[in-house]
């Protein structure tokens, strides 16, 4: 796309916060394809004493790694980690989770999940330290961490970062991407 100015991570961060849906409904329109979790790892663990879903140390807790990536041209759009509170989720939604490449928005869509989302402050830090990881990460154009709420009960942090893939593409993005209101995913 040369000769199309990118837009500053303010700019981007400004496009998803005025997109309705899910951040996989944003890119999908954005792209012009499906987007697919490609899964770089997924552990279930203790959720520890430290998160940030207000779990017991001994709680159930899925971490899983993903690329959002393009189903057709195999473009990397955002890269993701989430903790995800496993007792929070309905079965079905956790199996889907667990077996396929669907990224979380369209899980909790397909399930008609109620979910709030609230920005967490401070710092966006990746566990995934490869160096592949780490030059994935020095290119992105935005980071963000952000708790999901189903019903009233916390179920998932989410920590991503948009490549720079993405913003070549925001000169198309719409006011509304997706039929849920803002306060989806």
């Amino acid at each position: 796309m040369t000769g199309v100015p990118l837009p500053t991570a303010a700019e981007l961060l400004n496009a998803l916060q005025r997109a309705k849906g899910t951040v996989t409904e944003f890119l999908e329109h954005l792209a012009g394809e499906p987007i697919d979790a490609d899964i770089l790892s997924q552990n279930t663990g203790p959720a520890g004493n430290d998160n940030s879903l207000g779990l017991e140390s001994d709680a159930e807790l899925v971490r899983r790694i993903v690329l959002l990536t393009g189903r057709i041209s195999g473009r990397r759009f955002v890269y993701a980690e989430s903790a995800i509170a496993v007792e929070r989720l309905p079965a079905s939604a956790r199996r889907r989770l667990e077996s396929s490449r669907d990224p979380i928005g369209r899980v909790l869509t397909k399930h008609r999940l109620e979910v709030r989302r609230e920005p967490l402050a401070g710092p966006v830090v990746a566990t995934g330290n490869t160096p592949r990881i780490i030059d994935l990460l020095d290119r992105a154009a935005l980071s963000r961490r952000y708790r999901i709420t189903l019903g009233s009960d916390p179920a998932i942090v989410v920590s991503e970062w948009f490549l720079q893939t993405v913003p070549a593409l925001t000169s198309r993005t719409p006011s509304s991407v997706g039929p849920n209101d803002s306060s989806s995913l």
